[in-house]
């Protein structure tokens, strides 16, 4: 039993504190999540990692990057994975600040293949009811940091200081994109964009995603992110680089293009979070 006890003892004297000092370094700082292993490629190779704790079967990664510290994670790909996620780096890492990063399907025409994409505000786009007129997008009844204060809300708007920060590099970051189709992609900050569980590649669909929410975007990760943040207070921003138009383009689908342009518009993305990253050390 003394056996015992001293053990207790020292577990708690010499082995708790390592478990947890490693959290405890990196609260306050900037947690950066991806969905597919491949968005994230270009920020571990340039990140100096210190440490790595696995939760849920996710690998947090934590170190330097861009001389800030950061935890970086793969959430996979879907919003109960990117909603389980940013809860999970939140309750375990207390950051500052959290960056969501990655490709998305373009819905404004005017966003071509390749282009930078940061919203303003997401919305979940199978959110609603289906009645004998068809689908009707509906808000979300959500618990915000106030006490006991509720909203219904369709819009969850990113940080704005994040989005002034986002502006703040546009001239510098486009000096490392890659060109896809000859064309340097071009960096649009502002509008609505858009989440759902599901893989866009329907013109039908793109179509009435512009009407009736008038997105720049659509992904399958970034409006639950962005929720789960908002509800915890947590300053959020989410960059977006197209991959492909959803429902495809010209005689090639979303599906084919996304297998073209996916490495090239996912290393856009993360390279504008590094230069993101570069201006934070003054937020």
């Amino acid at each position: 039993m003394k056996k015992r006890i001293i053990y207790i003892l020292l577990f708690s004297v010499f082995i708790l504190p390592g478990l947890f000092c490693s959290e405890a370094k990196y609260q306050k700082r900037t947690a950066i999540i991806y969905a597919f292993k491949a968005e994230g490629e270009l920020l571990r190779e340039n990140m100096d990692v210190e440490d790595s704790l696995i939760f849920c079967g996710r690998t947090f990664w934590m170190g330097e990057l861009e001389e800030n510290e950061v935890i970086v994670v793969n959430s996979g790909v879907g919003m109960t994975n990117s909603a389980m996620t940013t809860q999970l780096i939140i309750d375990e890492f207390k950051p500052e600040r959290i960056i969501f990063t990655g490709i998305c399907g373009g819905i404004d025409p005017d966003n071509d293949i390749g282009d930078i994409v940061i919203p303003e505000k997401w919305a979940t786009h199978d959110y609603g009811y289906y009645g004998k007129d068809g689908f009707l997008i509906m808000p979300i009844r959500v618990k915000l940091p106030e006490k006991e204060k509720q909203d219904t809300l369709v819009f969850f708007e990113v940080d704005k200081g994040l989005l002034d920060k986002a502006e703040a590099v546009v001239s510098q970051a486009k000096k490392r994109f890659q060109k896809i189709l000859d064309r340097t992609p071009q960096l649009k900050i502002g509008g609505v964009g858009v989440s759902g569980n599901s893989f866009i590649d329907q013109v039908e669909k793109r179509e009435w995603l512009k009407e009736k929410l008038d997105a720049q975007i659509v992904d399958m990760e970034s409006a639950a992110a962005v929720q789960v943040a908002k509800q915890n207070g947590i300053p959020i921003l989410v960059v977006r680089s197209c991959s492909d138009l959803a429902g495809g383009s010209g005689s090639s689908t979303a599906e084919v293009e996304i297998g073209e342009f996916f490495k090239v518009a996912a290393d856009n993305s993360a390279g504008f979070v590094l230069e993101l990253l570069k201006e934070l050390d003054s937020f």
